[in-house]
């Protein structure tokens, strides 16, 4: 009975392989592209791989003194929404807006 592997042989290479020579100019600049990866120009944002309508999935804590969490709730209450929707939506522009005037400063110095 012949097994899988008996129709597989190994030949050894008769020949001995041939190093093709190394131009050290053109192994310096080779390696100095791969040390030089910039980012481009016209990159895109930390968060621009994803969905903004995506469901939230993480939960972020926030230190409120009791002024601040008796604001929080009143608004809250008066607007019948929850506090959680409330910043959603009060406070996830604001951080558009200051993160990308951050990453077009960030840019702009990197230039």
């Amino acid at each position: 009975m012949e097994t899988p592997m008996a129709k597989f042989s190994l030949n050894p290479n008769p020949t001995p392989t041939i190093e093709p020579d190394i131009d050290p100019a053109a192994l310096e600049a080779f390696a100095a592209g791969a040390r030089n990866r910039g980012i481009p120009e016209t990159a895109a944002p930390p968060w621009g791989r994803f969905d903004p309508s995506e469901k939230p999935r993480y939960n972020v804590a926030i230190r409120l003194n009791d002024y601040q969490l008796a604001m929080l709730r009143y608004l809250a209450e008066a607007r019948d929404t929850s506090q959680h929707k409330l910043l959603q939506r009060h406070l996830m522009p604001i951080l558009t807006q200051l993160a990308l005037e951050q990453f077009a400063a960030d840019q702009n110095t990197s230039n």
